[in-house]
């Protein structure tokens, strides 16, 4: 009997040793691919799982974390993010290789203990979810649109023309490293609750302070006018200070830190100068020629005739509009005046290079009448023979006596004198008799004209006869008409010089009128120019006048 209880005795341990050994076989060894046991995932016990199963457990918890978007509350608006949008995911594979790997150890003794620890206590493999944070940040930074309550940089009024600050405000915005853990967090989980997202203040890059002082700046810019003067004429262009508030301008530099620049926009400047910069426009001064008597333009000394010199061009003088805005600074930061800034304009269509190339002009026709001297037209005579001394005719240009010396009155120093008026010679109470006598300058121009070949546009023989003019081949001359003009039909420059004796008056124009030269004949009241080309053809041209009878006494 008590052999049979030793024996009992030792079987009992050695099969106690064989369940566990094969227990530990089975579960180490054979199914050693399993998952061990006393091992929970997402709350549910995956002891002795397979991988696949394991994974699968764990694929459906991820599918639940993608299935809900988390609810967000931004300053009163709800709005969702869905799990994808921050690219939730969970590696079930490698979890499910993980679990596997739980409770198992190096070395036999260190895994048999592991493995007896499984039978009484549980372990739980946490679920690594992976979320772009990056991604949900940039999700967060558009929030601040949503929000829309952006920072006032302030800015730089006008109100009852007094420069005044509209001071920064603060502004809103989504307190993004705030929020991200907090709405991370219930990405983590399947049942999750809404998320107040944090808010911060959105500060403008300008303070108070730099506002005051960029104010201050600009009223020292515009509470004054500005007066730039021309010394010659005393003439100012006036940058009133309304004027100069329109042109205020600022704007916001964005450095370390952050200031206003304050400034008068040069257009605007530009603007207000160019509504008068006329007014301060020198014309150009064309060239002109003067005679050189010690020069002649022959050799020869039976046609010897003065040369011509040029007297250079004068360019015109007109405002600088360009340099404006900088005088008008200066002047701010002087006392408040300065000088209109002039430079060169257009030159004269006569410039010194066109005069210079017309040389040599030669004298192509001369005419002189005669009259008593010391009578009071010779004053009207020898006056608007100085009006017209170096006039200059283009190519293709008309010339008018009227437009070029204007109306003959007093104030130029004209005098009273006789004049046809009604069919006789009658002084001086009418404005008529004002500059009267002046027909005789008329008539030697025209002769001029008319003995240089130029064309004929206009002119008008008196209604009376004198017999100190050739007959029929004379002008006479009123205001506005009738007139004395031509037309330089040639290809250079006509200069035209008077000059004048106590008895006689002198009409001679230089040019180059194509080698023309020209007669006179009368037949009757008809008078003949023929003309002869420097290739020897010949035109004529007819001129008819009768004067009214009896002719009357020479005025």
């Amino acid at each position: 009997m008590l052999k049979y209880f030793i024996a009992i005795a030792i079987a009992i341990p050695v099969v106690v040793l064989l369940v566990i050994g094969g227990a530990y076989l089975r579960d180490e060894v054979i199914d050693a691919d399993r998952v061990s046991r006393g091992v929970t995932v997402v709350g549910v016990d995956i002891s002795r799982a397979t991988p696949q199963e394991a994974s699968a457990v764990i694929a459906a918890h991820e599918s639940d974390l993608l299935a809900t978007p988390v609810v967000v509350m931004v300053d009163g608006q709800e709005l969702t993010i869905e799990p994808t949008e921050v690219s939730l995911a969970v590696d079930e594979e490698a979890l499910a290789a993980l679990a596997v790997d739980v409770r198992r150890e190096e070395g036999f003794w260190a895994n048999l203990t592991a493995w007896a620890r499984s039978w009484s206590s549980t372990e739980t493999i946490e679920v690594p979810i992976a979320i772009d944070d990056e991604a949900l940040a940039e999700i967060l930074e558009t929030y601040t649109e949503v929000i829309d309550k952006p920072p006032y940089e302030g800015r730089i009024r006008i109100v009852n023309a007094t420069v005044v600050p509209d001071y920064p405000v603060d502004g809103v915005r989504v307190d993004v490293d705030a929020a991200v853990p907090l709405i991370r967090k219930q990405f983590l989980q399947v049942e999750r609750d809404p998320v107040e997202v944090p808010l911060a203040p959105l500060l403008p890059p300008i303070d108070r302070q730099e506002m005051d002082r960029a104010v201050a700046e600009a009223a020292d810019l515009v509470d004054s006018p500005v007066f730039l003067r021309d010394r010659e004429t005393g003439k100012t262009i006036v940058f009133t200070t309304a004027g100069l508030k329109t042109a205020l301008r600022h704007k916001i530099v964005v450095n370390s830190p952050a200031s206003i620049e304050v400034s008068l926009d040069t257009d605007t400047l530009t603007k207000i100068a160019a509504r008068t910069a006329e007014r301060f426009t020198i014309p150009a001064i064309s060239a002109s020629y003067e005679l050189d008597e010690e020069a002649t333009t022959t050799e020869s000394e039976d046609d010897q005739s003065p040369a011509l010199i040029v007297i250079p061009s004068v360019p015109s003088k007109v405002v600088d509009l360009d340099a404006i805005p900088g005088t008008v600074q200066a002047a701010i930061a002087g006392d408040g005046s300065g000088d209109i800034p002039m430079i060169d304009g257009p030159d004269a269509d006569y410039s010194t290079e066109v005069a210079q190339a017309a040389l040599p002009l030669e004298k192509v026709s001369s005419f002189t009448t005669y009259h008593p001297a010391g009578q009071r037209r010779v004053i009207n005579i020898q006056l608007l023979a100085d009006e017209i001394d170096n006039s200059i005719v283009l190519p293709g240009e008309t010339f008018s006596v009227n437009d070029t010396a204007g109306k003959r009155t007093l104030e130029e120093g004209y005098v009273r004198a006789g004049a046809i008026i009604g069919g006789e010679v009658v002084c001086c109470d009418s404005p008529v008799n004002i500059g009267g006598g002046t027909s005789q300058f008329a008539t030697t121009f025209y002769n001029a004209v008319f003995f240089g070949c130029y064309e004929d546009v206009f002119h008008q023989p008196h209604s009376l006869y004198f017999s100190r003019y050739p007959y029929v081949r004379e002008a006479t001359l009123g205001f506005p008409a009738p007139d004395v003009k031509f037309l330089n039909d040639s290809d250079v420059a006509v200069f035209i010089d008077t000059s004048h004796t106590s008895g006689s008056i002198t009409v001679t124009m230089y040019g180059d009128n194509g080698g023309r030269t020209c007669t006179s004949s009368t037949s009757g009241n008809t008078v003949t120019r023929t003309m002869t080309h420097s290739d020897n053809s010949v035109t004529t041209e007819s001129w008819t006048w009768r004067y009214k009878q009896p002719k009357k006494k020479d005025e």
